[in-house]
């Protein structure tokens, strides 16, 4: 048998043994998938608690839903945050979508001194890209949606960093001298880490020695230099093999 498709749903959808299924994942269920009264739908709250419910009536705007069985999963123990140097046309999408997807915690957007796009709809960018990754934590099958912040610049971000107890924090750089293998080796226990990675033409000398003051390892991947979607995807699908 074949597994119900999955959709995400906020706490406050939930009523007793009611789920009321709203918004644009209506016209898919219904439209786009073709389910009916009595067809099965897997609903998660983004918390950990999956339910397995059976549609009971659908409506233009909404789905009635009955649940028939919940289940609690594990959130995952790592939490990885990109700061993520805004790129030029569409890259922070695909950025957004593949980390999703590679099982990032949070991404913020950051402006930089070689920052070159202008963005002047934040609002809707942001929505965007929190959509982007909500749709991706759907289909790679994510128990949680990772949070896409506000836009920020690069200082305000090193100077909001918590006082408290310090995750592993890392800078990307093309300078670096530290090899993020050794790094990531060095800390087995880390529980929390923090990446940056730098736009189109990376973080200047003075980003990465403020960042470094505040505790950054400067980090290397290698001789090669990437493009700074394909770092994004590099420095996670490292670290998930070394924390898997």
């Amino acid at each position: 048998m074949s597994r119900p498709p999955r959709f995400f749903i906020s706490s406050g959808q939930v009523s007793g043994e009611t789920i009321i299924v709203a918004g644009e994942d209506v016209r898919h269920i219904v439209s786009v998938m073709r389910k009916k009264a009595g067809d099965k739908l897997l609903l998660c709250d983004g918390k950990g608690t999956e339910y397995t419910v059976k549609i009971v009536d659908v409506g233009r705007s909404d789905i009635q839903t009955e649940i028939v069985s919940r289940s609690e999963k594990e959130l995952p123990n790592l939490r990885i945050t990109i700061g993520q140097g805004l790129p030029k046309a569409d890259r922070m999408d695909f950025i957004v979508q593949k980390a999703t997807e590679l099982g990032v915690s949070g991404i913020v957007p950051l402006v930089t001194a070689r920052t070159i796009v202008k963005i002047k709809d934040e609002e809707k960018r942001i929505v965007r890209w929190q959509k982007i990754a909500r749709e991706a934590a759907m289909q790679s099958n994510r128990i949680d949606i990772p949070e896409v912040g506000r836009i920020r610049k690069f200082s305000n971000f090193l100077e909001t960093l918590d006082a408290g107890p310090r995750p592993l924090l890392m800078l990307l750089w093309e300078e670096g001298t530290e090899p993020i293998k050794k790094i990531l080796r060095q800390k087995p226990e880390a529980e929390d880490i923090v990446i940056l990675i730098g736009p189109e033409g990376g973080y200047s000398s003075a980003e990465a020695m403020a960042a470094r003051d505040k505790g950054f390892h400067l980090v290397s991947l290698g001789p090669n230099i990437l493009r700074t979607e394909t770092a994004a995807l590099a420095v996670l699908s490292m670290i998930i093999y070394e924390f898997s």
